[in-house]
């Protein structure tokens, strides 16, 4: 579908959500790059519209599912310090629909705000830890088991290794500077990638709801930058590990330089890492148990870990998952996260430092 059928694709879906009975304007909206998302607006009113991705969520209907009863056990949590989107139903009550492909729409209320760029400052640090944190708590009491996992797989780092060898083995990619490089420092470090996954099997940390990609880029701020409001791109809420979320929103705050930064000037930012641990801790008081204090920094080092091998992976299959603009992205950035490893493992003692001065 090219972007002229999907625009009136998208508008077709709009008007079937019970949300105007006038004409609505629908234009692109964000930067995402799984599912197709777009701005609707009726006179004063604005929306949220959204093609599930399903080449990656399997489930659409479990994720809306999911969605709904996320957003009813919030509700009667009362949080106020966070912020989620609610969805438009169809006359018939549905929160979905499909179109002639067979793909998921749906229509969510739009949530004013802004990503960040970057973490600038010690106050927007801050204000990331106690969003996640006040997540965190307020679906600590929704049972993991009652919703649909989305994305089977995702974050099991140990499972990321075998389509790994495989693509190494039928490298469709042309060898490329660096590569020798990327698949050495992989090498080195195959050897506790399953640390955690043997934690969780074992009974040693628990399995809670976790929103699955809390990156920068799915947290909204207000338009001065100061309060952070919402933690957007639900799909991935899912049973999973708090470790990863932890790990992956430091991954992306504390990379000041970002996923497309020269590699010689990446580095983990203490000065964000402190007060959004600190603002976490505060925000969840005593959520983690001791097993996850003690075993935070191992999955601080192994989310860009992670990710740089799913690049690099990527990278050997010719480019099938993630969108490139050019040859070679995702080797380069799969080289900028394992910079990110590397200055994580130089700083391992101030980063011990730093969890146990937040979680005691």
């Amino acid at each position: 579908m090219n972007n002229t059928e999907l625009a009136r694709t998208a508008a077709r879906m709009a008007q079937r959500f019970a949300v105007a009975s006038g004409p609505l304007a629908i234009e692109p909206l964000g930067r995402g790059l799984i599912n197709d998302t777009f701005r609707v607006t009726a006179e004063t009113n604005r929306w949220v519209l959204q093609r599930i991705n399903g080449q990656v969520f399997p489930d659409p209907a479990g994720i809306m599912a999911n969605l709904s009863r996320l957003g009813a056990h919030l509700a009667r949590q009362g949080v106020v310090d966070l912020t989620w989107p609610e969805l438009a139903r169809t006359p018939e009550g549905a929160t979905w629909t499909q179109d002639e492909t067979g793909a998921v729409w749906r229509l969510m209320s739009f949530i004013p705000g802004q990503p960040l760029e970057r973490i600038a400052d010690a106050h927007q640090a801050a204000a990331v830890g106690r969003l996640l944190g006040a997540f965190h708590r307020a679906v600590a009491d929704l049972d993991p088991a009652s919703l649909t996992v989305t994305l089977p797989g995702f974050h099991v780092t140990p499972g990321y290794l075998e389509p790994f060898d495989r693509a190494a083995r039928e490298a469709v990619a042309a060898p490329q500077p660096g590569l020798e490089e990327a698949l050495a420092f992989v090498a080195a470090r195959r050897e506790g990638l399953d640390l955690l996954e043997q934690a969780r099997a074992a009974g040693q940390i628990p399995e809670r709801l976790v929103h699955g990609d809390p990156k920068l880029d799915n947290l909204l701020f207000d338009a001065e930058g100061r309060r952070a409001l919402a933690l957007i791109d639900l799909d991935t809420v899912q049973p999973g590990l708090t470790l990863h979320d932890i790990g992956d929103c430091l991954r992306s705050c504390c990379n000041r330089q970002g996923e497309s930064a020269r590699e010689s000037s990446v580095a983990f930012d203490l000065a964000v890492c402190r007060p959004l641990l600190q603002a976490y801790a505060d925000r969840t008081q005593g959520l983690l148990v001791p097993a996850e204090v003690t075993r935070l920094f191992a999955a601080i080092r192994l989310i860009p870990l992670e990710l740089g091998l799913r690049f690099l992976t990527d990278h050997l299959q010719g480019d099938r998952w993630f969108r490139v603009s050019a040859p070679g992205q995702n080797l380069a950035k799969a080289r900028i996260q394992f910079a990110l490893v590397a200055d994580i493992e130089r700083q391992e003692r101030e980063i011990q430092a730093i969890i146990a001065a937040a979680f005691g």
